[in-house]
């Protein structure tokens, strides 16, 4: 899995000491044998907020959104990476839960906002009102982006809507990839970048998302001669 795969997973959740530091952390190998993709679910977390190399026992190299990374409360490696990783997270006991109506008049769009919610980790119907289906990602879900449910479609229901809280912020950072060579940056305020956009580029070479720039949980990224300043946009938890 690349940089791009976990670009395009973004609800790839994040990572990073933000004001105050991660409730637990432990040491998890985690290991891809024969080359090949490998995941280990983090017990009592809800989501991953950073992973880092302690040990590495592979001659492949472990670098984090090429052989290694981490959604929700999933890790994942690639490409022969073997290691110990120090793994912190937010365990399921910091998580908010809280029964939302939303309703989809006339089948058409209608969304609501969560106050507080910087990152949702899940939303299932409680009661539904309505003689049309509720399902995931169809006719229901929602956009951590702007901590804001949705439905569809005629959809009508109680929602059990279950999120961490937190705010959002943007600021301006420079990354720049000196001779053509992968580089990366952690932004320790953030908990989960959510966009990351070219502000002033500095470098002849194309800066591209998801090709020669992107972010992966609280990490930003650059290759191939791509050196700019990026605005970016992230949550912090509390």
């Amino acid at each position: 899995m690349n940089a791009v795969v976990i670009l395009a997973l973004f609800s790839v959740l994040a990572a990073a000491q933000a004001t105050s530091d991660p409730d637990e952390c432990d040491t998890i190998r985690v290991e891809s044998w024969s080359y090949k993709y490998a995941e280990k679910v983090v017990q009592d977390a809800s989501y991953v907020l950073n992973m880092t190399v302690v040990d590495r026992q592979s001659a492949a190299d472990c670098t984090l959104g090429e052989s290694f990374g981490y959604q929700k409360a999933t890790l994942w490696v690639d490409h022969g990476c073997r290691a110990d990783f120090k793994v912190c997270y937010l365990p399921v006991r910091r998580t908010e839960c809280q029964v939302l109506r939303v309703e989809s008049w006339n089948y058409k769009y209608a969304e609501k906002t969560v106050t507080g919610a910087a990152l949702f980790i899940n939303m299932t119907v409680e009661d539904r009102q309505s003689a049309a289906s509720c399902d995931l990602d169809k006719s229901f879900g929602f956009y951590n982006q702007n901590s804001t449910v949705w439905v569809d479609h005629g959809c009508r229901a109680d929602f059990n809507i279950c999120y961490v809280q937190g705010a959002t912020s943007t600021t301006t950072v420079n990354v720049s990839s000196w001779n053509y060579k992968y580089a990366t940056k952690i932004l320790p305020s953030a908990s989960c970048i959510y966009s990351m956009r070219v502000a002033n580029q500095q470098s002849a070479a194309p800066c591209t998302l998801g090709t020669t720039y992107g972010f992966v949980a609280n990490t930003m990224w650059v290759s191939d001669g791509c050196r700019a300043d990026f605005s970016v946009s992230y949550y912090s938890v509390y």
